[in-house]
C-alpha cells in the first residue's frame, strides 16, 4: 500500500478539523470551501485503485484517534484560545465525529457508489438534500424550544453584527441612504427577519449539502487514458412539478405553507441552476467557444451574480419543454482530452 493513499483521508480529517477550530473567527467564512476539499480529499481515496481493507481500518482508527485526542487533553481548548481562534473544545468535540460521518462521509460515500456505478449524477445531489431538509424541518416544526432558541440567536447576531456595528458607523460619519433604510427596517423588525431567516434554514443547510457533493464530483474528476470526462448533470423532467407546486404555495394563506414555499424555491434553484449550467457547457461545446470567451463569462457571472445567476437558473427550467437536439446527445458523455 502506498504511503501517499493514506494521506487523502487524513488531509479530509485535518481539513474538516480545521473547520471546526475556526467556527467562531473569520476564517469561517471560508467553511463551505474547506467542506468541498475534505469531501474531494475522502472520495480521492475511496476511488484509489491502491485504497485496501486495512488502508480503510488504518483511516478509521487514525480518525477516532484524531477525535480522541481533544478528551485526551483537557486543556486543549484553552490552548487553541491562545492562538486567538476562541475554540470551545467542551461544545465542540462531542460532535466532531458525528458531524463529520453526516457533512463529509455519507454524501462523498453515495457519491463514489454512484461514479462506480455510473448512475447519474442528480441521484446523489438530491438525495444529499433530502436528510438535512427533513431533518431541520422537523426540528423547526416538532421542537419549540430548538425554533425559539435559533430564533433568539439569529436576533442577537442581527443585533450585534449589523445594528449595532451600523450605529457606530453612523456616529462616527455619514453613511449612505441605503444602508440608513437598512438600519432603521432591522431595529423596528428585527425579530420577524430573524424568524424569516430561521425557517429558510432547511433550504440553506440543503443547499451547502447540495453545493458540497456537486463540486466534489465536478472538482475530482474521472480520468481514465489522459482524458477527463465530466458527468452530466440534469434533473428528471418531472421534478419540475414540486417547482411549480412549491412556486404556487407562496398564495397562500397560511404562514407555514409559505415557509414551505420558500424553501422550495430557493433549493430548486440551486438544482436549476446547475441544470443551467449543464446546457450552457453544451452549447459551448456545439458552437466550439473558445477558452478565453468561457473565461470571461465566468468573470462577468462573478461580477454580476444575482443577474446572471437567474438567467442560467431559467435557461435550466425552459431546457426541459424547448431542448434542441444536440441538448438530448449525452456528452459524459464527451471525453475532453486533458491537453485542449
Amino acid at each position: 500500500m502506498s504511503k501517499s493513499v493514506q494521506l487523502y483521508p487524513v488531509l479530509s480529517f485535518l481539513i474538516f478539523y480545521m473547520i471546526q477550530i475556526s467556527s467562531k473567527t473569520y476564517f469561517a467564512v471560508f467553511g463551505i470551501f474547506l467542506y468541498i476539499a475534505a469531501g474531494i480529499a475522502l472520495l480521492a481515496y475511496l476511488e484509489s485503485s491502491e485504497r485496501s481493507k486495512k488502508s480503510d481500518v488504518i483511516s478509521v482508527i487514525a480518525y477516532i484517534l484524531f477525535t480522541a485526542l481533544f478528551f485526551i487533553l483537557p486543556n486543549a481548548g484553552n490552548m487553541i484560545e491562545k492562538t486567538g481562534l476562541l475554540l470551545n473544545s467542551e461544545n465542540l468535540k462531542m460532535w466532531w465525529m458525528p458531524v463529520y460521518i453526516v457533512t463529509i462521509f455519507i454524501p462523498v460515500f453515495f457519491l463514489y457508489k454512484n461514479r462506480a456505478n455510473d448512475k447519474p449524477l442528480y441521484i446523489p445531489v438530491v438525495l444529499s438534500a433530502a436528510l438535512p431538509a427533513l431533518l431541520t424541518g422537523a426540528l423547526l416544526i416538532f421542537f419549540a424550544d430548538i425554533r425559539n432558541g435559533a430564533v433568539s440567536t439569529v436576533a442577537n447576531i442581527i443585533q450585534v453584527s449589523i445594528i449595532d456595528t451600523l450605529i457606530k458607523m453612523k456616529e462616527t460619519m455619514q453613511i449612505p441612504d441605503y444602508y440608513a433604510d437598512m438600519l432603521s427596517y432591522l431595529i423596528l423588525n428585527k425579530e420577524t427577519v430573524a424568524k424569516q431567516t430561521v425557517y429558510i434554514m432547511p433550504a440553506v443547510f440543503s443547499s451547502i449539502f447540495v453545493l458540497i457533493t456537486y463540486m466534489c464530483d465536478r472538482m475530482k474528476p474521472v480520468f481514465r487514458n489522459n482524458t477527463v470526462i465530466l458527468r452530466e448533470f440534469r434533473l428528471p423532467d418531472n421534478l419540475v412539478w414540486v417547482l411549480i407546486l412549491g412556486g404556487f404555495l407562496i398564495l397562500a394563506p397560511n404562514i407555514g405553507l409559505k415557509y414551505i414555499s420558500y424553501n422550495v424555491l430557493a433549493l430548486f434553484a440551486l438544482l436549476y441552476f446547475f441544470q443551467g449550467l449543464q446546457v450552457v457547457n453544451k452549447a459551448f461545446d456545439k458552437f466550439q467557444v473558445s477558452i478565453f470567451i468561457r473565461s470571461l463569462l465566468l468573470l462577468f457571472i462573478f461580477f454580476y451574480f444575482t443577474v446572471i445567476a437567474s438567467m442560467i437558473v431559467l435557461i435550466g427550467i425552459f431546457s426541459i419543454w424547448f431542448k434542441p437536439k444536440w441538448l438530448e446527445k449525452n456528452s459524459s458523455d464527451i471525453d475532453k482530452n486533458e491537453g485542449k
